[in-house]
């Protein structure tokens, strides 16, 4: 992405890793819900985006459950002409919930469920949908995605399994950094 364009980050376990990996250059140019953090923030902020600022690529990063609670946007921004790319994290389960869980009670607990198929989910709009099936492809399938100027929905599996190893990463960090001092 350039320098101008902007992120609009949904709520979920791809917000953790979004605002600890993704190095915006400008400001204004990585959106991330924090506060109440509603989930579906994702695509009527992406269309947001795209309003204010025309000539900007407007890519919004959601999860799977995020991006249903506000899909039928879809139709909003092909009636208004609004070019975005929505980039949906796919894992059939509420990941944060999930990593919270695990964190606190060392299982999770009612947290799974299923998709509809998000290619043809986009094509029933009118929208395009590419889906993701290893990482050498996200990099050219996001290039496409934009270079296509609609609505375009990225389908990417994602495998959050890194999650637990990131916590218990950040746990050892602060309990050595309480130790040493």
């Amino acid at each position: 992405m350039n320098p101008e364009d902007v992120v609009i980050s949904d709520v979920g376990a791809h917000k953790m890793w979004m605002a600890r990996m993704y190095q915006a250059e400008r400001p204004n140019t990585c959106i991330i819900s924090n506060g109440f953090a509603s989930m579906g923030i994702g695509v009527p902020g992406a269309i947001a985006a795209k309003m204010v600022n025309p000539n900007a690529t407007a890519l919004t990063v959601t999860g799977d459950a995020g991006f249903m609670m506000n899909s039928q946007e879809i139709e909003t921004a092909l009636r208004m002409g609004i070019a975005i790319v929505i980039l949906v994290w796919n894992d059939s389960e509420y990941g944060l919930i999930k990593w919270h869980q695990m964190r606190k009670l060392g299982r999770p607990s009612h947290i799974e469920f299923t998709n509809p198929d998000f290619v043809k989910y986009a094509e029933s709009f009118g929208a395009k949908g590419y889906r993701v099936n290893s990482a050498k492809e996200l990099i050219p399938t996001l290039k496409q995605a934009i270079a296509d100027d609609t609505v375009v929905i990225v389908d990417c599996p994602v495998d959050y399994s890194e999650n637990m190893k990131l916590t218990e990463e950040l746990s050892r960090l602060v309990t050595g950094a309480a130790a040493e001092e």
